[in-house]
């Protein structure tokens, strides 16, 4: 599905991402890992076309696909968390399929209890539930999360993870996330790539990689997590 060639990003005179290639395939659940300044923010926004690499080039082959892009810093709304949802629906959908699509995704990531609360008056975690209930309110074929879960408690954390992993699975969607957790990683992943100064330092399945990594730097990184 994503196919990308010999992308360079820079700041200034330092390259800040160089993926010679890397191929993401459709249903896949792909984790961006690594340090803070690692590139996993700049890398994602790249895909979503919120920003342009300064070489190369990325293609999203399957036609007709969008690509939905969730920051990592979600705003509030000055409407209630139900009318929000309602203003991301499709005109086109009747009176029962939009009660029916508002209800399950408040019941999916535990919004019900907050429906009638204003946007702008809920916490961060409560904030990027919120965001993230106005992307999986409808079925997507591509989502593109930048720490979807960094500002929830515990309990958000888990909800979250659940959300995502019912909603890709439903829906065939594939699913790249930036994360600097190699639990979540663990949790939700079916590939996990591992950045170091923008670039590839390791790519493989989860349970291989975040338990046995192979290269000096993925083994300092891994010290740190209790995966």
């Amino acid at each position: 599905m994503i196919t990308i060639n010999a992308i360079k990003k820079y700041a200034g005179k330092r390259c800040i991402v160089n993926i010679p290639h890397l191929t993401i395939k459709e249903n896949e659940c792909v984790a961006l890992i690594g340090a803070n300044g690692s590139g996993k923010t700049t890398l994602l926004r790249i895909i979503a076309g919120t920003i342009e690499a300064d070489e190369g080039k990325v293609t999203i082959d399957s036609p007709g696909i969008h690509p939905y892009y969730m920051p990592q810093i979600s705003f509030g709304f000055a409407m209630s968390v139900l009318n929000n949802l309602k203003t991301v629906l499709p005109k086109d959908m009747s009176k029962d399929e939009k009660q029916k699509a508002i209800s399950d995704v408040l019941k999916l990531l535990d919004l019900e209890p907050l429906a009638k609360k204003v946007g702008s008056k809920l916490s961060g975690g409560e904030t990027q539930r919120m965001a993230l209930a106005r992307l999986l309110i409808t079925p997507k074929k591509l989502l593109l999360l930048d720490e979807p879960s960094s500002a929830a408690d515990i309990k958000g954390i888990d909800l979250i993870e659940t959300a995502l992993i019912e909603f890709c699975k439903k829906n065939e969607t594939t699913l790249v996330m930036a994360t600097h957790s190699p639990k979540q990683a663990l949790n939700i992943a079916t590939r996990v790539i591992l950045l170091q100064g923008g670039e590839i330092a390791e790519s493989g399945a989860p349970e291989e990689l975040l338990k046995n990594p192979q290269t000096e730097w993925g083994k300092q990184f891994m010290e740190h997590w209790r995966v």
